[in-house]
């Protein structure tokens, strides 16, 4: 009788909190080159070539809310496994889909229609940046988003391929000062490469990510490839695109045809 008993609790307490998790509000990220969806099985025709997204990820963090009053709100995210309570990891690698995350994941439950804007950061914030990830929660651990110590985290993971040809861009802070690369600085870098985003919501609760916006124009070759060199040609051209509004910007509010 115990034992069934048992067997009872822990059944209703994973399906409670399934259902707790299922109910927290989520804001959603989609992916898009032109307006249609990009996915781990199809290609984009970019300049006439068919590229494949092999991984797409990026750090968002200082996460805010407008409510309808126009004040803003700090917002505490889900502890998951891509997430922690002020910063989380979006995207998706191919060759490991159990790494894809597309969605916001908030602490608490609350009508989202109450709020008419969104506020936040492309990057990890330098307190955290150059921390050694082993001693970092999850996702700030992830090895394949991290450089070393003085530069810190990939803020953003980009890596596109055409057969034989590879194309990346990887945004993160440089022109950090510090006794070796594996001493963290003490003082921000020179080039935090840290943009800020604000845009307004709509009822969708989707954001979206539109990669022609990003590349638009550049012919991808591993020659305009980008690792956040500030002299880089093709990164300055890359940063400018971070700091596009309206129309032209990457990050947006998807417009339903």
């Amino acid at each position: 009788m115990i034992r069934k008993y048992t067997v009872y609790l822990f059944v209703m307490l994973v399906i409670c909190g399934c259902s707790e998790q299922n109910s927290q509000t989520k804001l959603v990220f989609e992916p898009s080159y032109n307006g249609q969806a990009i996915a781990c099985n199809n290609t984009i025709n970019h300049q006439n070539n068919e590229w494949s997204v092999n991984q797409l990820q990026f750090f968002i963090s200082q996460i805010q809310l407008q409510n309808k009053q126009g004040t803003w709100q700090n917002m505490s995210l889900a502890k998951t496994a891509k997430q922690t309570e002020k910063i989380a990891l979006i995207g998706s690698t191919c060759q490991k889909t159990e790494f894809e995350q597309w969605q916001l994941i908030f602490n608490n439950v609350f009508d989202i229609t109450d709020f008419q804007a969104l506020r936040f950061s492309l990057g990890v914030p330098f307190e955290q940046n150059h921390v050694n990830p082993l001693e970092q929660p999850s996702p700030l651990n992830d090895s394949a988003m991290f450089w070393v110590w003085q530069t810190g985290h990939k803020f953003l993971r980009l890596e596109l391929s055409s057969g034989a040809d590879n194309w990346l861009f990887h945004l993160g802070s440089t022109g950090c000062r510090s006794q070796s690369v594996m001493r963290a600085p003490r003082e921000a870098c020179l080039y935090p490469n840290f943009f800020q985003f604000e845009l307004p919501l709509d009822d969708s609760n989707t954001i979206g990510f539109e990669l022609s916006k990003l590349i638009d124009g550049l012919e991808l070759t591993m020659e305009t490839s980008c690792q956040s060199e500030h002299d880089n040609l093709a990164c300055q051209t890359l940063f400018s695109r971070l700091n596009e509004s309206g129309e032209q910007a990457v990050f947006r509010v998807p417009v339903n045809d």
